[in-house]
């Protein structure tokens, strides 16, 4: 009896194992069954080179058959990279997708209104390769040597313009420039569309050289000086003039004083002493 008991407990826990398994087996095959994964999905378009926010992306879950490899599924893995290309709505955030790469932060970097401007530079002219992107430089310019003549006398044209990049790179994390920044050709600026013209005239008739300036200075503690070019009269970079005020308003003459103002009586004063009236005019006294 006890083994007969024993064999159909067996039976039944086998029978529940195997409809288990069944189960778990099928599941798999269905489509709603599948594990789930979360996923990051945009819910607008985000233009190439957009800064990504979390306004512009949600959190979702989805079967991890329909998730593409490199799905990013957490918020700080997008927040703050930039789109690398133009990413519709409805689509997965990817690696692929967004990216730090300094290379393309410049665009975002730039102030409204302001324009990115490079200038060669060697060891000498950038301060032995030690300026950094964030310092405040300085721009001095040097015309060419005169046929005849005293040296032509260098001016600074801009004083505490911002560096955006040293060659190709966009930010320090160490205290010393790279080797490539410390050999960089290039030095770009960040400057107002009127400086970059000027700045684009000084490069081609001067030689530029970079001032590295305090960051405890303030920005504009002195003047920009005028370039003037020898022999062909054209100068600019000079500030620009104060307005010219005219000459003062012309002080209004005193007004003469007043002249009395007569009264005219409509009916002779007499004066009256004692019982008499006397005319002042005549004093003759009236009973």
């Amino acid at each position: 009896m006890n083994i007969r008991r024993t064999t159909l407990l067996i039976a039944m826990i086998l029978a529940v194992g195997t409809g288990w398994l069944t189960l778990t087996y099928l599941s798999s095959l269905h489509p709603g069954g599948t594990a789930q994964r979360p996923v990051l999905v945009t819910v607008a378009d985000i233009p190439a080179r957009e800064r990504i926010v979390d306004t512009m992306f949600t959190k979702e879950m989805r079967p991890a058959d329909s998730v593409q490899p490199d799905a990013l599924s957490d918020p700080p893995q997008a927040v703050g990279s930039l789109a690398l290309i133009t990413i519709p709505t409805g689509s997965q955030l990817t690696a692929s997708a967004i990216g730090t790469n300094v290379a393309f932060a410049l665009p975002v970097r730039l102030q409204p209104g302001m324009r990115a401007v490079s200038i060669p530079v060697d060891r000498v002219k950038d301060v032995s390769g030690l300026i950094q992107p964030g310092d405040r430089v300085d721009v001095i310019a040097i015309p060419p040597p005169r046929s005849n003549g005293p040296p032509p006398r260098a001016a600074t044209i801009f004083r505490a313009i911002r560096v955006l990049a040293v060659g190709n790179a966009l930010e320090n994390p160490s205290a010393t420039p790279s080797p490539e920044e410390q050999t960089a050709a290039t030095v770009t600026l960040e400057v107002t569309p009127g400086q970059a013209d000027l700045l684009a005239w000084a490069d081609a008739n001067s030689i530029l050289r970079l001032a590295l300036r305090s960051p405890r200075e303030a920005p504009h503690a002195e003047p920009v000086e005028e370039l003037t070019l020898a022999g062909s009269g054209a100068s600019a970079g000079a500030p620009e003039p104060a307005p010219t005020l005219g000459p003062p308003a012309a002080v209004p003459p005193p007004l003469p004083p007043a002249a009395p103002i007569a009264r005219t009586l409509s009916k002779p004063v007499e004066l009256i002493i004692g019982d008499q009236i006397v005319d002042p005019g005549n004093s003759t006294a009236k009973p």
